[in-house]
């Protein structure tokens, strides 16, 4: 046993053994407090890219991938002299669009098998409705869920709309996404502002105050359901919901669709040509539409559309894409187009699936088909139009374009 001469000593050497384990148990618990937070944060970033990654440390990998990536856009925008990469992007665009090729490229593949899918989708109806919501409030449109065929269909309305129903006029608008991924929801903001600028465009032309609603019609999704399911659904909800149940002439519909629901618009009237060719809309409108399963595609540097995740959503959506004799209107560029009412069909020359548009309107051409007009953007990638302005301003070009021809077309129905 240990003596100490005074009780002053004792005191002392007492107290610095209990500082000595004060300080071991801070260190213990600031190292568990580490520990702790990288956890969560592991967890945290996991859980936003689960929609593409199958580990944690998949998801940190990714994340890296993309910090370094907007760098390398950070700096290659300096030594442009502070010029951005393309004469209609802005800076903002341009880190997004390199953001979301790191993703395509690295995982994109995946997004087409039912667990990623899934995520997408339920990810895609959160973001969408909170975005929506400040765009609906914004341009003064309300929104509206309905449930038809076991989906969710979301209308956007005017708010000050008109009880005149020959006053009312609608737009089916089926969303892109593969085939597999994204809800009608993620299209809020642009339905909102698809429908707003139509009206803008119709009140320049006449005074009979005309409500435009915009419906964000639903399918069901690959690789749960395939070809023709989709298609199937797009016309069900066309010709049972809005014919019969909402009580509407095809005269007061115009159809809309990007991407894979481009595609859907296409199946759509050549199914109504078809079985009830009186049922055919107005017109229809395509943005970057995916509508041709020849999977030859050439590199498009300048698109976010990654080869891998494209062959994916086709072999998702048609298991027997590799037949061109089963393709039908999963592949319209393939069909015969005549007897179809007007199209305005919008690309942009950097769009990985140009060719898919180009051939449409080629064989279009090639079919006589006269009515169809065609929008080619120079220096736009994939469904640019369906971008936020406050990323994209251009995009508000495409919106203008497709706006004014919807709003051509409704006058002209009314007159005659």
């Amino acid at each position: 046993m240990i003596a100490f001469k005074t009780q002053h000593q004792a005191a002392l050497v007492l107290l610095a053994v209990l500082l000595q384990g004060v300080f071991m148990e801070s260190n213990q618990l600031h190292l568990l407090l580490m520990a702790s937070g990288g956890a969560i944060t592991v967890a945290v970033i996991h859980f936003l890219f689960m929609g593409m990654c199958r580990t944690p440390w998949e998801s940190v990998i990714l994340l890296q991938r993309i910090i370094v990536t907007a760098f390398k856009t950070f700096v290659q925008f300096a030594i442009r002299r502070c010029t951005i990469k393309f004469p209609n992007w802005s800076l903002r665009f341009e880190l997004l669009h390199s953001m979301i090729s790191v993703c395509t490229e690295s995982f994109g593949e995946r997004m087409a098998t039912q667990k990623h899918a899934q995520w997408i989708r339920a990810q895609s109806d959160v973001v969408g409705s909170i975005l929506g919501w400040f765009s609906c409030c914004q341009l003064n449109r309300s929104l509206e869920a309905v449930h038809f065929n076991g989906l969710e269909h979301v209308w956007l309305h005017n708010k000050q709309r008109r009880q005149n129903k020959a006053k009312r006029l609608v737009v089916l608008y089926m969303h892109g996404g593969g085939f597999a991924v994204l809800s009608p929801r993620l299209y809020i903001s642009l339905g909102a502002v698809l429908a707003s600028t139509i009206e803008k465009e119709l009140s320049k032309l006449t005074t009979e105050g005309l409500n435009v609603d915009l419906l964000l019609g639903n399918y069901r999704k690959a690789p749960e359901y395939c070809f023709p399911t989709q298609p199937e659904d797009a016309v069900t909800l066309y010709e049972n919901y809005l014919l019969k149940h909402e009580n509407l002439s095809p005269s007061q519909i115009i159809l809309a669709g990007d991407s894979a629901g481009g595609g859907l618009v296409m199946s759509i009237l050549l199914r109504l040509r078809e079985s009830h060719p009186e049922n055919l809309p107005l017109a229809a409108m395509l943005i970057s539409p995916a509508v041709d399963l020849s999977g030859d595609e050439p590199d498009a540097p300048g698109c976010f559309l990654a080869r891998g995740m494209c062959k994916a959503f086709s072999s998702a959506y048609h298991p027997s894409y590799a037949d061109p004799s089963k393709w039908e209107d999963a592949s319209s560029a393939q069909c015969d187009l005549h007897g179809l009412p007007p199209v305005f069909l919008q690309t942009g020359k950097l769009d990985y699936i140009f060719q898919h548009g180009a051939r449409l309107a080629a064989k279009a051409k090639s079919d006589g088909v006269t009515n169809w007009e065609i929008d080619v953007h120079e220096d736009m990638p994939h469904v640019f139009s369906i971008f936020p302005t406050f990323v994209l301003p251009y995009a508000q070009v495409g919106v203008q374009n497709l706006a004014t021809f919807a709003a051509k077309h409704f006058l002209t129905a009314r007159s005659n």
